[in-house]
């Protein structure tokens, strides 16, 4: 079907799960025959090799790292007005900030959720299913979208079954909290340590959280760690003359130590005299000169060590990123998302960080550009966006959309909604994993604190924007439009209009 054969596995996985429980459960009940079965099966293997072709044709690097941070600053731009014009005269008397927010930036799909109906959710499928037909009258062959029959049972298992679930679910500020937990697990000892030592705010589900050991026994681990720790660090940070104290008087008890043996026999005296020639070789040979000198230069040997190591991981990092050929068009990639990055921790609201900001765009980055270093950059960062877009990301991002989906192996039932207490965990942990995740020196030049406590209030007030269904809403469907729209540019023309 494609040209990788851990892709078709997963396309074909996801293929037979469609058909076992949207086709089969109505379908064996009228007939045996699996001619049915296997004309969709055909056709959803022509949608799949088309998507692949237009995948292929599309700049993949322009649309993550230019299209998609300037939506994402859009709406956050568009937040924090429909969050200032909230309680003003002036807010169109709207009683909410998603019903703002939907006046600042409104969506076709989501008119319904703001104009008082009852089901909210039909205009949702509505929009989907005509955006679904339009991506089906370009994939499919003629023959095939004439039958009414066939285009309406793909439409609604796209549009209804794939896309509706999926914008749900994603939609929900508990799945977001939880994705960032799941990409940010490899930090998640550093932060239970962070916690135990009391470096973040005690809360009263602060147990429930980090899921750790009763604090008594926790505690003595941590307390034995912290000594160990503590010995080898000042092993290791004692001074040069320290060193030459502790060598010099483990010397004169060694000297000490020969003296106060006494010889009994002639035998035992020629041993003693035969050990010490042996200790006068041994100590001509690794004099006390010879010790110090070592203790001197191990440190500048250890760093030359580490300065070579480096110079030679950055020049093959270099000439791996010099060789690349630049396959988009557009310039200055980094651009986009420096300027989402500015709006999203609030950098004008911040005078020192603000002017630091507008010096380094003023100066430094014409100077960059000059001499080269914005190609260097778009290529490294090309590099980065293709390594994302490989095979084995796709795979995994196919079998991540199908556990979503099917869970288990069965579609996706209807839960129980996660109680207040679970989405304030969940929210409390996502924001912890993200301010241990990002270097310390970068969150501290950026909001000119080391505490973790006001780090994690800031990193809230940056995720502020997720925490709500409605506007997330929002985000999705754009996100869709403008994915969708760059794979199909005829929907342009069709739909989106």
């Amino acid at each position: 079907m494609t040209d990788s054969a851990a892709l078709d596995f997963e396309l074909y996985t996801c293929f037979a799960l469609l058909l076992r429980d949207f086709v089969h459960p109505w379908y064996k009940l009228m007939t045996t025959d699996d001619d049915l079965t296997n004309e969709i099966l055909d056709i959803l293997i022509v949608l799949a090799q088309k998507c692949e072709k237009r995948c292929k044709e599309t700049d993949w690097t322009e649309l993550t790292l230019c299209d998609i941070p300037k939506l994402l600053t859009m709406h956050f731009q568009d937040f924090q007005l429909a969050k200032t014009r909230l309680h003003m005269d002036h807010g169109s008397g709207s009683d909410s900030l998603s019903s703002l927010f939907h006046g600042i930036q409104p969506h076709f799909a989501l008119q319904s959720s703001y104009s008082g109906k009852t089901n909210s959710g039909s205009q949702e499928r509505q929009y989907l299913a005509v955006l679904t037909e339009s991506m089906l009258r370009i994939l499919l062959r003629p023959k095939d979208y004439k039958s009414s029959c066939l285009r309406q049972l793909l439409r609604d298992i796209i549009s209804n079954l794939v896309l509706y679930n999926m914008i749900e679910v994603l939609a929900d500020p508990y799945t977001i909290h939880t994705i960032i937990c799941k990409l940010l697990g490899s930090h998640e000892q550093t932060l239970d340590k962070l916690e135990a030592d009391g470096q973040f705010a005690e809360t009263y589900f602060s147990a429930f959280t980090r899921g750790q050991m009763p604090p008594s026994v926790g505690n003595n681990n941590l307390s034995s760690k912290n000594k160990a720790v503590e010995v080898e660090r000042q092993e290791y940070t004692e001074s040069l003359a320290e060193q030459m104290q502790r060598l010099q008087e483990e010397y004169r008890k060694k000297r000490h130590d020969e003296s106060s043996i006494s010889p009994s026999s002639e035998d035992s005296t020629d041993l003693l005299d035969g050990q010490r020639s042996k200790d006068v070789a041994s100590k001509r040979s690794f004099s006390l000169r010879y010790i110090t000198l070592q203790v001197i230069l191990a440190p500048l040997r250890s760093f030359w060590i580490y300065i070579l190591g480096l110079v030679t991981q950055s020049q093959e990092q270099y000439q791996k990123v010099n060789r690349h050929e630049k396959r988009t068009r557009r310039t200055g990639l980094c651009e986009p998302t420096m300027e989402f990055m500015y709006t999203a921790f609030h950098i004008q609201y911040r005078p020192a960080i603000h002017w630091i900001w507008q010096m380094l765009a003023m100066f430094i980055w014409p100077l960059v550009r000059v001499f080269g270093g914005s190609l260097l950059l778009d290529k490294f960062l090309e590099q980065t966006i293709l390594h994302i877009l490989s095979e084995n990301h796709i795979v995994f991002y196919l079998r991540a959309g199908r556990e979503l989906l099917w869970p288990n192996g069965s579609f996706m039932q209807k839960s129980d909604a996660p109680t207040p207490l679970q989405r304030e965990q969940m929210r409390v942990r996502a924001e912890r994993l993200l301010t241990v995740s990002i270097p310390a020196k970068l969150l501290t030049i950026i909001f000119e604190t080391n505490d973790f406590n006001e780090l994690q209030n800031h990193m809230h007030h940056t995720l502020e924007a997720l925490q709500y269904k409605q506007i997330n809403k929002h985000l999705l469907y754009l996100l869709v439009d403008l994915i969708l729209s760059k794979i199909f540019p005829e929907l342009t023309n069709d739909v989106l209009v």
